[in-house]
């Protein structure tokens, strides 16, 4: 049996007013006449290796939640949280899962995260995504894959003031699986890494696919013909742009055009180190795994949900949470796998998932404060998502 796959392209760029989720959407509205930076999409790949369909679905959007989630108040206040309405209506994922002919947990959907985009996209626009998935589904051909693992220099760790801190790890994997037909002509890629797409600043009430979107759409006007680049967003809970202290007094869209195509030519030079990998097995697997709250909490615990995508020796994992970057070491080292990715803020969205060792560093900061989490839960998720990964083999 041969891995068969194939991907598709969608614009969602709101066509009306739209409250943007990343920082205030009672403050923050974009004005489809005139705040459209760049267009917003959708990007889908579906794969096939004889009975077994697996879909995965990347909008440049900040959430990934079908129902309302309370965060913790970001000053710290027990008792006060700031209410996340859906970014997706009830039911979106079960539709895209339909469109593929598959179950929902076959499914797996990630947000690029930029903080520019609507906090709710209606049936509207889940509609235009759904007709993707079933175009794709129906237009798969045999490939095969190429992959790479390289560096980013566009990432730094952010805490405790959400700004540019050099003192504190990140991991700055940069990681890309490329996709041929049968003729060695690439039809479309996936890219990984870890960074909160934040940098657009003055005003606040704009569209934009940010710098992680934009690096997509350079590479695919690059390479043409239909080629398509899903970005998928890494453990990013306390990382940020590189250079960026939020303390810019003039528009920096041109800041984030700059670094979108810094990005676009790192995932160039990872490329050319790419090697043939194997497509087969492919498999996924979903969990649910409950992480104990802090005292305050008006919930005991929260179900975070915990996702595989196992493309031969290419194991995607992905979480429900804004997960800290320190994870990324953690599960690397007990990873089966040649090559692992991390994945936060898909499938769901239940807050920030800080590290032990941050609930213990008495930095604090804007992540620790809206944590619904309590210490606890670091060891409890860390074990589970260790089983997990040993499940996917």
């Amino acid at each position: 049996m041969m891995l068969k796959a194939a991907f598709r392209k969608v614009r969602i760029t709101p066509e009306e007013p739209a409250p943007l989720q990343g920082y205030d959407p009672n403050v923050h509205i974009a004005e489809s006449e005139s705040d459209i930076l760049d267009d917003l999409y959708a990007r889908v790949i579906v794969l096939e290796n004889g009975g077994s369909r697996k879909v995965i679905v990347s909008v440049d959007c900040c959430l990934t939640n079908e129902q309302t989630f309370q965060a913790s108040d970001p000053g710290g206040k027990v008792g006060t949280y700031r209410h996340l309405l859906q970014t997706f209506p009830v039911g979106t994922r079960r539709q895209w899962a339909e469109s593929a002919g598959v179950q929902e947990e076959s499914v797996s959907v990630h947000a690029t995260h930029t903080h520019s985009a609507p906090e709710h996209f209606g049936a509207k626009y889940t509609a235009r995504i759904a007709q993707a998935i079933s175009e794709a589904a129906s237009h798969l051909q045999p490939v095969r894959i190429r992959a790479a693992s390289g560096s980013n220099m566009i990432a730094v760790n952010r805490r405790p003031h959400l700004q540019h801190n050099e003192e504190l790890p990140v991991d700055r994997a940069l990681n890309v699986a490329v996709f041929e037909d049968e003729e060695g002509k690439l039809i479309g890629a996936l890219v990984n890494c870890a960074v909160h797409p934040t940098l657009l600043t003055n005003p606040l009430n704009r569209v934009s696919s940010e710098f992680v979107g934009l690096a997509m759409s350079e590479w695919e006007e690059r390479e043409g013909h239909g080629f398509t680049a899903l970005f998928i967003q890494g453990f990013l809970g306390d990382v940020g742009p590189y250079g960026h202290y939020r303390n810019e007094e003039s528009d920096t869209y041109p800041w984030v055009k700059r670094i979108a195509h810094e990005l676009f030519q790192q995932i160039m030079e990872a490329v050319k180190q790419s090697v043939p990998v194997g497509g087969m097995p492919l498999y996924s697997l979903e969990r649910t795994v409950e992480l104990p709250t802090r005292k305050g909490y008006f919930l005991p615990s929260i179900p975070v949900v915990l996702h595989g995508n196992r493309i031969g020796d290419l194991v995607i994992l992905s979480v429900s949470c804004e997960v800290f970057n320190g994870y990324v070491n953690i599960l690397q080292a007990e990873s089966p796998f040649p090559s692992t990715w991390f994945s936060a803020v898909a499938n769901g969205y239940c807050g920030y998932l800080p590290t032990s060792s941050a609930y213990r560093d008495g930095l604090g900061g804007y992540e620790m404060n809206t944590t619904p989490y309590s210490e606890e839960a670091s060891g409890i998720f860390v074990q589970a998502a260790k089983q997990f990964l040993q499940e996917l083999t």
